[in-house]
């Protein structure tokens, strides 16, 4: 499969920057600018421009590629994933609730340079970090060059 980067996010976990997150998906992408279809959902203008829920089939083509520059253990707020989840496709919340994640859960410990791959779709949470020490963490988001349903990605390397 062909792919683009379409976004990078910097995660950083300081004592002044310490979130928790509760298990969700990622659902929303990056795009240039509104189309309307009826498709495409979820619109929403953030600080850093315009966002789409696309259809599942997209969701389903995207990657995340998780880069430490960082160590990050237990104690540091590791992501936190169910492995397979993804195939589920996209979820309602109330499902997410439902599902029973404790047993099957994992924790994304890395050492400095590791990468994580990970499909946008699987159920993914975050604890805030026991000893915030500002590890850091790029998030790269790769998608198939054509977006689909007329669609143009914001940036596309």
């Amino acid at each position: 499969m062909d792919a683009v980067a379409i976004q990078c996010t910097l995660f950083r976990k300081t004592a002044d920057c310490n979130w928790k997150v509760p298990y969700h998906q990622d659902l929303s992408v990056p795009v240039a600018a509104r189309v309307e279809h009826p498709a495409l959902t979820g619109w929403s203008l953030k600080p850093d421009g315009l966002y789409v829920q696309p259809p599942e089939a997209l969701l389903t083509d995207l990657l995340a590629v998780r880069l430490h520059l960082d160590i990050c253990g237990e104690d540091d707020g590791p992501l936190r994933i169910v492995p397979g989840s993804h195939r589920a496709g996209r979820l309602p919340s109330a499902a997410i609730a439902d599902i029973p994640k404790s047993a099957r859960e994992r924790s994304c410990v890395a050492a400095r340079g590791d990468l994580w791959l990970m499909r946008p779709l699987v159920l993914h949470a975050s604890s805030r970090a026991s000893r915030p020490n500002g590890r850091r963490v790029l998030h790269f988001l790769f998608a198939p060059p054509d977006p689909g349903h007329g669609l143009q990605w914001r940036i596309a390397v």
